[in-house]
């Protein structure tokens, strides 16, 4: 019965749109949010926000980093993020997010945030991306072959993907990355080589556990460590197997002094 309430609560959802504020100390910024993401939205003041993409931006946003998000779905971190950083670019395929992150982004003039409207992938190409029959935050590529909380697809349709290369011609070089792709972060990986080896961001990435042994041997390879992203940095508790760690933070090993304890 609970199941059928929410699945109805959710559907009742889509279309819809509101404005909230973020906490106090990101400077009650506004933005726009829809319920049709993730359903804690109709909760109130700060029970809406994730609280660990908070946490994300305050432990490791900095005055003058430059930020890049992938999934910024409408935006729980893009906007913290961006009222610490000097740039940020909120990368999202989903069309209704799109214009929520650009609403937000028009409410919020004096801040350096641009909206890239494409998926992130190993190569430039055109792709199919599923929305689900539950919440949008589950968009994912097709081929990407995960998603078991889409409850079914309501909708395929095609989008431009591009590489983390790729957007290395075109945006500031980024300090920090966060990935949050529903399984297409492998695909990411794959084609962010660049931006690994030669760029080194501080990179934080949802990972399933279908992809965790092939995302650590390139994490690995690039001489980056890797941690558990909900606790302080301790270079002692770093990580071999991330098998079973939902949010992965890499770090690369010549910044790791920056960070500790944050």
């Amino acid at each position: 019965m609970a199941s059928k309430l929410r699945f109805f609560v959710e559907k009742l959802s889509r279309r819809m749109v509101f404005s909230a504020r973020l906490p106090r100390r990101f400077g009650r910024r506004k933005m726009f949010v829809s319920p049709a993401n993730q359903l804690a939205i109709w909760k109130p003041g700060e029970a809406k926000f994730q609280a660990y993409l908070l946490g994300f931006a305050e432990r490791f946003v900095r005055a003058g980093d430059v930020v890049w998000d992938f999934g910024a779905n409408m935006g729980m971190f893009a906007l913290p993020a961006a009222t610490r950083a000097k740039f940020t670019l909120a990368v999202e395929p989903d069309p209704f997010n799109q214009l929520l992150l650009q609403r937000t982004r028009l409410a919020n003039p004096d801040l350096a945030m641009d909206v890239m409207p494409v998926a992130l992938s190993d190569k430039i190409s055109v792709s199919q991306f599923a929305i689900p029959e539950r919440g949008r935050s589950a968009n994912r590529l097709v081929e990407a072959k995960t998603g078991s909380q889409m409850g079914g697809v309501r909708q395929i349709y095609s989008v431009m993907t591009v590489t983390a290369d790729w957007l290395l011609s075109h945006f500031p070089k980024p300090d920090f990355v966060k990935i949050d792709v529903e399984g297409a972060e492998l695909m990411i990986l794959r084609g962010a080589t660049k931006l690994i080896n030669d760029v080194r961001p501080v990179i934080i990435v949802e990972m399933p556990n279908e992809h965790a042994q092939a995302c650590a041997a390139i994490f690995a390879a690039a001489n980056y460590l890797m941690f558990q992203s909900y606790v302080l940095v301790n270079p002692d508790h770093a990580l071999s197997d991330i098998t079973d760690v939902w949010d992965v933070l890499a770090i690369p090993r010549e910044k790791l002094a920056d960070y500790v304890g944050r």
